[in-house]
């Protein structure tokens, strides 16, 4: 008889675990809800990690903002690993002046882990390649033109805060 007892538990323990199987069921269901990331796909806003960001700002304010903060994925938490980031800014006249706020971003001697990539062309330095969390108080930066990119990539190990830049269109 003692037997039967042990198989009558062993059925109970596999009949407790048996909850499980409806979860099974649904996650394999998941993917007929096509609709759904259709619509999050559409409602997604750029933010310039899931696609590029284009973002138009106005000296005048008459058309756009004037200023706009850029911050990296994620902003004030770690930023993810393997990003690839992509903003371009423009003004409808003048230059575009971008001072940081924050940034903490991995530090290498040539920056070639995890950096930001201001372009567009800049002035002084055409495109700088940023990295390392101590960054001058006065360090600015200036397009040239009208545009600037700013591009954020990040590799699969050390995450940081990232940063936080504040663009102005100086007119």
């Amino acid at each position: 008889s003692s037997s039967s007892s042990s198989s009558s538990s062993s059925s109970s323990s596999s009949s407790s675990s048996s909850p499980s199987n409806p979860i099974l069921m649904f996650t394999s269901s998941i993917p007929a809800t096509t609709t759904t990331t259709t619509t999050t796909t559409t409602t997604t806003p750029c933010d310039g990690c899931n696609c590029v960001q284009e973002i138009t700002l106005d000296p005048d304010e008459l058309t756009a903002d004037r200023t706009i903060f850029i911050t990296s994925p994620n902003y004030p938490s770690k930023y993810p690993n393997n990003q690839e980031c992509k903003w371009i800014i423009t003004a409808t006249s003048g230059r575009l002046n971008l001072v940081f706020d924050k940034f903490n971003i991995q530090a290498t001697s040539t920056c070639n882990k995890d950096y930001l990539k201001v372009s567009g062309p800049i002035k002084k330095y055409t495109k700088a390649t940023l990295c390392g969390a101590k960054i001058p108080s006065d360090f600015n930066l200036t397009s040239k033109t009208e545009t600037m990119v700013l591009k954020f990539v990040s590799d699969g190990s050390t995450r940081k805060t990232g940063f936080r830049a504040y663009i102005v269109a100086t007119g």
